[in-house]
């Protein structure tokens, strides 16, 4: 209403102006007077009866645009803001459109919407936002603002975020809230959709007229599980529905595991905390909680400064340098500082730096060593293991799996892991933490007739088997195990099966391994290669 009062209005103005102005050229008076406000006045006095209804016509024109400026007025909108929606579509940055005033739809209550609740209850979040399918990608509450997006990018293609106010470090136990179409002051809603053909999303905002059952609960560390029915009151039916995990920080997962590929100042965080949670004995370390973060995404460098609370009552800051490689953030090796803010206590533990002591006199009996066949072994699963090899070769790290007539180990290299094969024929024994021998026996061993073997007898059977080797001619080094030697030193490129082709630093070959070193941010890194998986080396160029 009030945009058509102030069209014909400002039209009716214009005709007017232009009919008097044609009357004053027709009776030879000057028409510019009537281009200015009140010039013409004494004019128009002068020879009222032949410019009265044209004059009139402009004084109704001008209170009929004032009638509907206030009206706009009164609205709390203002006519030079009125672009039509069209234009504003079309303009680069993201669109705002909001609701002043709680309006509901008969979707919100209807039967249809009903059904769609139930449908998708007990069900990952789901749904239809702007008439397009939704199903979350990622749900956060940050900042007192829970968001349910589609997406990847730094944009989501859809996203629903609703202004809540509540602090995830508060949520102990659980808490829900229900909002009804017809509540006034509830939290305000943001629908955000990408349109076609556009890279900047708009949002459309509800104050109120929608429907909302949402219930929030404690699951782990920066984690909450939750449920939700939100039913908008817009014309595409928009509604969501079904359960949910929230983070309570910026980390992206990835097949349940961080994303230490993910530039952000949380994932840095992230893996300084690690980092130093590793650096202290067991029971030592209180709270380790990252205060600064810098990051330099150009440089692909950043910089953690971290709160570190030990048990002794000392407390200290550290900071680590991290770099970004193939692998993602981690931590230069060396670049710790530490600075002391408060000392421990007096009479407490202290933490010292690893020095070589005289063997205690009192002798701890070592616990005698076990047989076991090798399907056996998956009982040391996910424990630290030190394995010999039957070229008398050492292996230490954590035994990650078991298949078949073949275990993995995870091993230890500089400032990250390297996963290694070990076949059941190669396999003598192994030793755990606590200093026990496991040796290995074929399956045929384990018959229900144990046979006796006393240590003389086994000492004797060892010193003949090793006279035997002795004895045994060596065998000559083949072709291709010369060939490979001769690569020592020298840039190559391999590829092996299960395995990324590399390129890098030949620096050892055994009848049974190799040895690459690949340069990875300040250091090395060194992959060992099994003999039998290599399908091809050949020198870099």
């Amino acid at each position: 209403m009030a945009e058509l009062l102030i069209i014909i209005g400002v039209s009716g103005f214009i005709i007017s102006t232009l009919g008097l102005m044609n009357e004053a050229g027709s009776r030879g008076h000057s028409a510019l007077f009537f281009l200015l406000p009140l010039a013409s006045l004494g004019q128009v006095q002068q020879h009222w009866e032949e410019y009265r209804w044209w004059a009139l016509g402009r004084v109704a024109s001008l209170l009929t645009a004032a009638v509907g400026v206030a009206l706009f007025l009164a609205t709390g909108q203002s006519p030079l803001e009125q672009t039509p929606r069209q234009n504003l579509a079309g303009q680069a940055g993201q669109v705002l459109r909001g609701d002043n005033m709680a309006t509901s739809t008969a979707f919100v209550t209807s039967e249809e919407a009903a059904l769609l609740v139930v449908e998708g209850q007990g069900k990952a979040l789901s749904g239809r936002l702007h008439g397009k399918k939704f199903r979350y990608d990622r749900v956060a509450l940050i900042d007192g603002v829970l968001t349910a997006s589609q997406g990847k990018g730094f944009l989501p293609e859809l996203e629903v975020r609703i202004l809540l106010g509540w602090d995830p470090e508060e949520i102990t136990e659980r808490r829900s809230m229900l909002v009804s179409p017809s509540d006034e002051g509830v939290p305000v809603v943001h629908l955000s959709w990408k349109p076609e053909g556009q890279d900047y999303p708009e949002t459309r905002i509800f104050s109120g007229g929608y429907r909302l059952e949402l219930a929030l609960a404690p699951l782990d560390t920066d984690q909450l599980s939750g449920s939700m029915v939100l039913v908008m009151p817009d014309s595409f039916k928009s509604y969501l529905v079904g359960d949910f995990t929230a983070y309570s920080n910026h980390l992206r997962y990835r097949n349940g595991n961080v994303d230490l590929h993910f530039d952000h100042d949380d994932t840095l965080a992230y893996v300084a905390e690690e980092y130093l949670a590793t650096q202290f004995p067991e029971g030592m370390l209180e709270s380790v909680q990252a205060e600064h973060v810098q990051l330099r995404r150009a440089e692909a460098t950043g910089q953690v400064m971290s709160r570190v609370v030990l048990t002794s009552g000392a407390v200290e800051q550290r900071h680590v340098r991290l770099e970004k490689s193939e692998v993602g953030w981690a931590v230069v090796p060396g670049s710790m500082e530490t600075r002391v803010i408060t000392p421990p206590r007096e009479g407490s533990a202290t933490l010292r730096s690893p020095v070589f002591e005289e063997p205690a006199s009192e002798e701890v009996q070592a616990l005698p060593p076990v047989e076991k066949t090798f399907p056996e072994l998956v009982a040391y699963v996910d424990r630290t293991v030190l394995l010999e090899t039957r070229s008398g070769r050492e292996l230490e790290g954590v035994l990650r799996r078991i298949s078949g007539d073949r275990l993995w180990l995870v091993m230890n290299v500089g400032s990250g892991n390297v996963e290694r094969s070990v076949s059941a024929e190669e396999l003598q024994s192994l030793t755990l933490p606590n200093g026990q021998r496991v040796d290995l026996v074929s399956e045929d061993d384990g018959s229900d007739e144990a046979e006796v073997v006393y240590d003389s007898e086994r000492r004797a059977e060892q010193q003949s088997e090793q006279a035997t080797k002795v004895d045994e001619p060596v065998a000559e080094i083949s072709a291709k195990l010369k060939e490979l030697r001769a690569l020592v030193g020298q840039s190559v490129t391999i590829t092996a099966s299960g395995v990324v082709t590399r390129t890098g630093v030949l620096q050892a070959v055994t009848e049974d391994h190799l040895t690459l070193s690949v340069a990875m941010g300040a250091g090395n890194i060194e992959y060992f290669y099994d003999m039998n998986s290599i399908q091809k080396v050949e020198a870099a160029r």
